[in-house]
């Protein structure tokens, strides 16, 4: 019988070790990341909840805290209509509704923003964090989080999970839905703020110039995101990671004997790097953008065996091939 538990929880322990728990070593200790305390200010709450019997009145009261989705003159009665109509609507209150469900209070919110952004600030403490809102967008997927000056917004509801089915109405494909869920709110805030401050603007002409662009953001996202699995940050199932682990010789041969890693050809290219169900030139269980994940692969290999390269300097580095040649990559 111990025998018999012994194996079991091998076993437990074996699954859970290969679940992708994000990367250990690049955890700090609180004590030694910087204080930060996000409070995430909810626009689509405070509106939502207001009186709609009274909604000018409601809406001058809380005006002050949210200037910057309420400036307008709110003695205008076609601005007054016009937020009535939005807070009126069904389809839009039936979405607020699940938004509470899900988001019941701040602190989910408030605890990973606040994780990351200490992350962020240890890295680069030269830049300024922004004021954290969210709304209730109407499901704008395409862009749901930016920043304005001092002032980031998230739409809170691309975030509703993966089983929120409004989202199979606006004909989304599942790999997109996938990546509509919670856990991926801080990861796509956290890739914003690396396209938005940190990603200098280099020609990407070869596969090889964009994956290494690609895998460069992921690999800020360990650091910045040392506790999250590797699956939610690249969004990949699972199982999708573990092809892509398993297959990793494979897809680089691939790659080597096509001679694409110095490719322009942009169609040839995206094949790589686009998202999809799968990636075109592989079987349907191969997880898409592969060429995004072994671009990680690259970058992370490169950091490892240049350990006196900080993240900063990372971000810097403009020579793709010279960073492959540096990172001794041989899968």
């Amino acid at each position: 019988m111990k025998v018999k538990y012994f194996l079991l929880y091998s076993f437990i322990a074996l699954l859970l070790s290969s679940c992708g728990n994000g990367d250990k070593k690049f955890v700090i200790a609180d004590s030694d990341l910087p204080v930060v305390d996000v409070q995430v200010k909810r626009y689509g709450k405070a509106l939502f909840e207001l009186d709609t019997s009274d909604i000018s009145t409601g809406l001058k009261r809380i005006k002050s805290d949210f200037e910057y989705f309420l400036d307008t003159d709110l003695n205008d009665e076609n601005n007054i209509r016009q937020i009535y109509d939005f807070v009126s609507d069904t389809g839009l209150r039936s979405v607020f509704e699940k938004s509470m469900e899900v988001y019941p209070d701040n602190k989910f919110l408030d605890s990973k923003l606040t994780k990351a952004f200490k992350y962020f600030k240890y890295y680069f403490p030269e830049k300024e964090l922004p004021q954290v809102y969210t709304f209730i967008s109407g499901l704008q997927y395409e862009n749901p989080i930016w920043i304005q000056d001092t002032v980031m917004v998230i739409a809170l509801d691309v975030y509703l999970g993966s089983d929120f089915e409004p989202y199979r109405g606006l004909g989304l494909p599942q790999y997109k839905i996938k990546c509509m869920r919670p856990e991926n709110l801080s990861v796509d805030v956290m890739k914003y703020f690396y396209h938005s401050q940190l990603n200098s603007s280099v020609r990407q002409n070869t596969l090889l110039d964009r994956m290494v662009g690609a895998g460069k953001m992921l690999y800020f996202l360990d650091m910045v995101l040392p506790e999250t699995a590797d699956s939610i940050k690249i969004c990949y199932t699972q199982k999708q990671l573990d092809w892509a682990i398993s297959n990793e010789k494979n897809i680089w041969a691939f790659m080597i004997q096509n001679e694409l890693l110095y490719t322009t050809d942009y169609k040839s290219q995206t094949k790589l790097i686009q998202d999809g169900p799968f990636t075109t030139g592989f079987s349907r269980q191969s997880p898409a953008r592969l060429g995004v994940w072994m671009g990680w692969q690259i970058v992370s290999d490169f950091m490892k065996n240049n350990p006196d390269v900080t993240l900063k300097e990372l971000m810097k580095i403009k020579d793709s091939q010279k960073l492959l040649n540096d990172s001794g990559y041989k899968p």
